[in-house]
């Protein structure tokens, strides 16, 4: 496609008319391992002993990038346990609408713990002439568990965290590689940069009902009241998925953490545009734009960093 000067500098003054985003989608999947063979029957999360440091990891993703990671200890250095049964495993796609799509797996060995921590982000526009409420709602659905302990850190824990959020396109500015964006961002609370969040998390214990689960959460807006987006304002759909598993437990959400516009929420749709995806076709003018202003460097950068999570 042939885009002459004089398209470009239109294209541009629309960029500058909206929200300087970096991209338009991305993701970040890391997958952990924390030898806890030093931890007999104690706590192993590598927040009591300084040995239960993550041992390896894998990280995959980036802006304008889906995700797909797999960890697992066979073929690892000759020091790590060979345990085929040890996997962290997950996958950012992105579904109906464009919206987030998210898949992960996570059982542990006799002496593991394994981790799978993910995201994915997709930004849309208001391209109506009237305001309209915002508000996500992600599903979890559980297949299957094993695990013995409410506490997680402890033998036989099994523990999931599942976080919706709405998000400023400036929170992903500057921010390309999976390891920046999951520093810096992955399940942020409300703060520089974050509108509106919703999570859920628990331990999961077998024997004690259904051996699936399916758990629901909206997000709810951080300054109180109904998230509202005005008319040509951009705003990034933000999806995240934990699962920890210790020393012989496991979660399989393979399928799958869904997210949708909540129902009901008065969330006028139509004039929603999601500015990018991998889902094929010509862009919308948005996501030219978008490119455009990556390329030649407009925007701000906010970088805001968030300590890394003890519980990878």
């Amino acid at each position: 496609m042939l885009i002459t000067a004089s398209a470009a500098i239109g294209l541009l003054a629309f960029a500058a008319s909206t929200s300087a985003s970096a991209q338009a989608f991305g993701s970040a999947a890391l997958g952990t391992y924390r030898d806890c063979s030093a931890a007999g029957a104690g706590v192993c999360d590598g927040t009591v002993e300084p040995d239960q440091k993550v041992v390896i990891s894998a990280i995959s993703g980036g802006a304008s990038s889906t995700a797909n990671t797999s960890l697992t200890l066979t073929g690892q250095a000759s020091n790590v346990p060979v345990d085929p049964a040890s996997i962290a495993q997950g996958t950012v796609t992105f579904g109906d609408a464009a919206l987030p799509l998210l898949k992960a797996l996570s059982t542990s060995g006799d002496t593991e713990r394994m981790g799978i921590n993910e995201f994915g982000y997709q930004s849309y526009t208001n391209t109506g002439s009237v305001a309209t409420a915002f508000s996500i709602t992600g599903t979890l659905n559980i297949d299957s568990f094993s695990g013995s302990n409410l506490n997680g850190a402890l033998a036989g824990g099994a523990i999931y965290d599942s976080y919706v959020a709405v998000w400023t396109p400036d929170a992903v500015a500057g921010l390309t590689d999976p390891d920046s964006l999951f520093n810096a961002l992955f399940e942020a609370p409300c703060g520089a940069g974050v509108l509106a969040t919703g999570e859920s998390s628990a331990s999961l214990v077998s024997g004690a009902g259904s051996s699936t689960a399916s758990v629901s959460n909206t997000t709810s807006a951080c300054g109180g009241g109904t998230l509202m987006l005005a008319p040509g304002e951009t705003v990034l759909v933000v999806a995240g998925l934990q699962l920890l598993t210790n020393r012989g437990g496991s979660i399989d959400a393979l399928d799958t953490f869904t997210t949708q516009f909540t129902p009901g929420a008065g969330v006028n749709t139509a004039d929603l545009r999601a500015g990018a995806s991998i889902l094929g076709g010509v862009p919308e003018p948005a996501a030219w734009a978008l490119m455009l202003t990556g390329f030649f460097g407009v925007g701000r950068s906010l970088r805001r960093r968030r300590g890394a999570l003890a519980a990878h």
